[in-house]
This record gives structure tokens, C-alpha cells and sequence, in this order.
């Protein structure tokens, strides 16, 4: 199937591509930052809202951590990837309207499983390997470029709750559409794929096996404290003075903070996708690691919002290169293209399983707290920090990638 890949792709079918990635992104930027964190202090108050949260977030993280193999190998089977786009868009987007939390989050997750799980074969279904840098340039910035559009749109609506939702389900709905409308999709059916464990530790998936890992730990330290930045923002920093304005509320001060992080990371998606294909993936994600690893412990010693930001411009940098990245790595390990699906279905849990630790990360921070006054929040930024570095050196494992 690859030697029949065109040998250029025009940018305008990546922007399509990568159009379902930016509604992807755009959901998840609104919902673990922004609205989760408000949604469960509203409901269990000051006290447990780490351990609330992040064990709200991490048991369902069970639905996306098991399914996406099976559903990739089922549509490795079918020769279909659109069909599953559809249905778990529908699935999402009931999950985001519906009435009892809890239940209405468990049907976000597996809508968004089934959905995005066989979509990430996509690219190595269209994209051929010397184009794959590039491509993964492309859905790197629109990764990021929604978080600029959430913040902006988040800072237009106010902080409306209903309005956020709204508009989560009108963009993942649309984006959903173009990448369907756009992009034709190979429809090549294979047997049935083995799903076993024992297969991944097999000689050709050694490589696979160490971009796993340092995808799954580089994941690790973002959910160390991704989830709990509202807080920290309200807890340690207080007071939202930049260039002498003043921002009102800790939900308005991590808006700003994330997009200016997405604009600097952004602008390193787009560079280090294509410096990748030339110079090799491994350099940039060792470079990336150690930027995050350095922005991490400048959050920890921050007391001000201005030098939060300065270290959440840092953390641009860094996040904004390994993103680049990202996907060109994931799709260039893949020993068999018949196992596109179930493999990247397999890769993509390297990015769920990390959230998973979300309830101890929670109830490290609510005892650190408790301790001492915020003595948590050094403590998830320490543990950020020893992820991002081993994220770093893991990648020296792999052989058949530059």
C-alpha cells in the first residue's frame, strides 16, 4: 500500500486531514483545564477537588485506554476509518449535553475512542514516509492553533458554561465533516489481526516499543499538571497582573496563559515538523523533553503570573516541538501496513494511559496541601519534571528513526 502513495502530497489535503484533529483538540483544550476543574469544585467543593477530579478523569480514562486497539484492529478488518469518525463524533457530542456528569463524561470518552482511535491510521494510510515530518508539522499546529482559538473564544464567551459547551459541539461536529468530506480513505481490508500482548514484544516492534514509552512519559508529566493549573493558578499565584493590567479570576488567567503558550508552540510546530525530516526526529524530541523538563521546575519556584507565563511561553517551546513530531514517529515504527489501525490504536494509548495516575496526582496534591500551605503543587511539578527528562532519553533506544 505505501509504494503507491504519491511521492508529494498537496498541503491543502493535510489541512483536511488534520481538520478533525483541530475539533479534537479544541474539545479536550475546553474540558480538562477550563470546565472540569469549575464543574467538580461546584460539585464537591475546595477540600477534595484534586482527588475528585483526578479520579474522575483517570477511571474514565479506562474506556480510551482499552478500546482503541480493538477498534483499530476492527477497522484494519472493515477497511473503513470514516464510518467510526462519525459515529463516535455522534457519541462525543450526546456526552457533552448530557444532563448526570458523570454518566454524560464516561459517553465523551468512549464516543471520542471510537472516533479518533482508527482516525490516527489515516496518516500513514495517505502519507508517505519521506512526507510524514511534514504532515505531522501540520496536524501539530492545528493541535495547537485550537488552544488559541479555545482561548480566544473562551475569553469572548466570558466564561459562560453553556456557551462553552455549545460551542465544543459545533466545532467538533464541523471539523468532523470537513476531514469526512475531504478525504478519501484507501478502503483496504486485512484478515483479522492477532491482539495479543506478546505480538508488541515481538523483534519488529522494538522500536515501536520505545516510542511508546517515551510518548507515554513525556504524557505522564503534561497530566501531572495539566489537570490541576486552574488551581494552582487560584492557590500559589492569587493575584493576575501582567504589564500592569489586571485579569480578573483564575479560569480568565489560565486562558491567557494557554494561549500564549499555543502561540509559541505553535510557531515551533511548524518549524520543527519539517526540520525533522532533514535533521532527524530523535534531536528535536531530546531537545523538546529537557525544554518542558526546565519549564516545569520554573513553574514550581513561580510566585508571580508574570514569571508563570514566562515559563508557560518556555513550555510552548518545548511542547509545541514534540508535538511537531509526534505523529511522524508514531507512523514511521509501524512494521506492517496491514495493521495500521490496530497498531496506531495501540500507540494512542500511550497517551491515555498516563491519565490513568490522575487520582493519586490529585490526592498527592490535596495531602501536600494539607501539610503545608500548597506544598502539593511543587510536589506535581517535581514529578512533571522527572517524567519529561526520562521522555527525553528514551527516545536514544530507537534505531530505524533519525
Amino acid at each position: 500500500m505505501q509504494s503507491a502513495l504519491p511521492a508529494r502530497v498537496p498541503i491543502t489535503r493535510y489541512l483536511a486531514l488534520s481538520a478533525y484533529w483541530f475539533g479534537y483538540s479544541f474539545h479536550w483544550f475546553f474540558l480538562l483545564p477550563l470546565l472540569m476543574p469549575a464543574d467538580v469544585t461546584r460539585l464537591v467543593g475546595e477540600a477534595q477537588k484534586g482527588a475528585y477530579l483526578g479520579w474522575l478523569a483517570g477511571l474514565s480514562a479506562l474506556i480510551p485506554l482499552l478500546l482503541p486497539p480493538f477498534l483499530g484492529a476492527w477497522s484494519d478488518r472493515l477497511g473503513k476509518r470514516m464510518v467510526f469518525l462519525i459515529s463516535g463524533t455522534v457519541v462525543n457530542v450526546a456526552g457533552l449535553d448530557f444532563a448526570l456528569y458523570v454518566i454524560g463524561y464516561l459517553l465523551v470518552q468512549l464516543g471520542n475512542a471510537v472516533a479518533s482511535s482508527p482516525y490516527t491510521a489515516l496518516i500513514p494510510d495517505v502519507v508517505p514516509q519521506s512526507e510524514r515530518g511534514r504532515a505531522s508539522g501540520v496536524m501539530g499546529f492545528f493541535q495547537l492553533f485550537s488552544q488559541i482559538a479555545g482561548g480566544l473564544t473562551a475569553f469572548a464567551l466570558g466564561g459562560s458554561r453553556d456557551g462553552q459547551y455549545l460551542v465544543i459541539i459545533a466545532v467538533l461536529t464541523v471539523t468532523m465533516l470537513i476531514t469526512y468530506l475531504s478525504i478519501r480513505e484507501p478502503g483496504i481490508k486485512h484478515e483479522p489481526a492477532r491482539m495479543s500482548l506478546k505480538t508488541y514484544l515481538e523483534p519488529p516492534y522494538r522500536d515501536f516499543r520505545w516510542v511508546f514509552l517515551t510518548r507515554a512519559f513525556t504524557e505522564t508529566g503534561r497530566y501531572a499538571v495539566q489537570p490541576f493549573l486552574a488551581f494552582y493558578l487560584a492557590d500559589v499565584i492569587g493575584k493576575f497582573e501582567i504589564l500592569g493590567f489586571t485579569i480578573e479570576g483564575s479560569s480568565l488567567a489560565l486562558t491567557l496563559l494557554l494561549i500564549l503558550l499555543s502561540v509559541t508552540a505553535a510557531i515551533t510546530a511548524v518549524v520543527s515538523g519539517s526540520w525533522s525530516d532533514r535533521i532527524g526526529k530523535r534531536p528535536v524530541v531530546l531537545i523538546a523533553s529537557l525544554a518542558m523538563a526546565v519549564a516545569a521546575l520554573g513553574f514550581a519556584l513561580s510566585k508571580s503570573y508574570e514569571l508563570a507565563i514566562l515559563m508557560g511561553l518556555a513550555f510552548g517551546l518545548g511542547y509545541g516541538a514534540f508535538v511537531s513530531v509526534d505523529w511522524a514517529l508514531g507512523t514511521s515504527v509501524l512494521p506492517f501496513p496491514q495493521h495500521h489501525a490496530r497498531d496506531m490504536g495501540v500507540w494512542h494509548v500511550a497517551m491515555v494511559f498516563p491519565q490513568l495516575f490522575q487520582g493519586i496526582f490529585g490526592q498527592l496534591l490535596d495531602a501536600g496541601n494539607a501539610s503545608s500551605k500548597n506544598g502539593g503543587y511543587p510536589l506535581l511539578f517535581g514529578i512533571a519534571v522527572v517524567f519529561f527528562v526520562l521522555g527525553g532519553a528514551f527516545i536514544s533506544k530507537v534505531r530505524g528513526v533519525r
